[in-house]
């Protein structure tokens, strides 16, 4: 699994399964369950690139992932529209793919 892939499964946990509207870098990290110094090097500029309103110097994350989520205040974020629609696609693939 990318780590594109990790976190908006992380996110599509916390926004889809768990109901909370907003989400932290933190609350990704934790869900990931990564150190910090492995999210600082390996993750956070995956998550900048996939934010609508990215800085300009963010990575391409791919069509797939991005402008999945928006910064609604400082350290704050809710899916976009297209996020949604990704989270429920990976909640929904996690459902079947699990043992019954």
């Amino acid at each position: 699994m990318t780590h594109a892939e990790q976190i908006m499964a992380a996110v599509a946990h916390i926004t889809e399964v768990q109901g909370f509207g907003e989400f932290s870098r933190d609350d990704v990290r934790r869900r990931i369950g990564v150190e910090i110094d492995t999210w600082l090097y390996g993750y956070t500029a995956i998550f900048q690139g996939m934010r609508i309103d990215h800085p300009g110097k963010a990575p391409v994350v791919g069509e797939r992932f991005a402008s999945a989520f928006r910064r609604v205040c400082h350290g704050r974020y809710v899916l976009t529209p297209k996020g949604k629609q990704l989270a429920r696609e990976f909640v929904a693939g996690r459902a079947e793919s699990a043992p019954r």
